[in-house]
């Protein structure tokens, strides 16, 4: 199968864990929400295309930074307690400002692979087209992705039982459970339409093992060149 593979460099980047305030956790990869986002908005796609995703990586750390944040509110008739007053289009609206502590990885390097389920290698071509001359941002809005390498590779199964050269979201029939070091993470895949911007998204997951660097894996693919894919997908019923 033919699969689009991306070496990816950020100097300093959040993935953001849901449901976490004040303290903004990330995650230590970015999740395959914000890799299909990504493609998609690359793409200009207005509805889900289905994909297979392996993302593995390493960051020299986590640091936690200290940040001021504005918060826009509502009119002021409803919050007449702000301090804040702002004109946004025609609208006035409050705001309100306050801290948070926010984790960053410091120099992450991302090997993502990306193959789409049905129509594969014309929205590869122009997936890689479109790579090559949009910004790229995963993670947050100021988080600005640079590619360092892009090419169509072929991937192939194999059932060599081999070890991880980085950090990796794996499946469960890729690790021996007794043996492996893992973290498992529900993460979100893609999210069903809203109908409204008051509506919440509601997201399907996908369950993942997390393991490090050096962790044997089995029942896995190669990449033409050499390289380890673990494919993660996240299909509608």
């Amino acid at each position: 199968m033919k699969a689009l593979k991306l070496k990816i460099y950020q100097n300093m980047c959040n993935y953001r864990k849901e449901g976490s305030f004040r303290y903004i956790e990330t995650y230590p990869l970015p999740t395959p929400s914000m890799i299909r986002g990504m493609i998609h908005n690359v793409l200009g796609l207005k509805e889900y295309k289905p994909l297979l995703i392996s993302i593995q990586g390493e960051s020299q750390g986590i640091i936690t930074n200290l940040q001021r944040v504005y918060k826009f509110d509502r009119d002021p008739k409803s919050r007449p307690e702000n301090p804040y007053r702002v004109i946004i289009g025609e609208s006035e609206k409050t705001a309100t400002h306050g801290i948070m502590f926010l984790d960053l990885h410091l120099n992450i390097n991302l090997i993502i692979h990306i193959s789409f389920e049905h129509e594969n290698g014309s929205l590869l071509e122009e997936l890689l087209k479109k790579l090559q001359s949009d910004i790229v941002i995963i993670g947050r809005n100021e988080d600005f992705a640079l590619i360092e390498h892009i090419k169509i590779v072929d991937v192939e199964e194999s059932q060599d039982v081999t070890y991880t050269k980085y950090n990796m979201y794996v499946k469960e029939e890729n690790i021996n459970k007794s043996t492996s070091q893992f973290i498992r993470y529900r993460l979100p895949f893609w999210y069903y339409e809203v109908s409204s911007p008051k509506d919440n998204r509601v997201f399907s997951f996908v369950d993942v093992y997390y393991v490090g660097k050096e962790t044997e894996v089995m029942n896995i693919m190669y990449d033409s060149e050499g390289d380890i894919v673990c494919f993660i997908h996240g299909n509608k019923e």
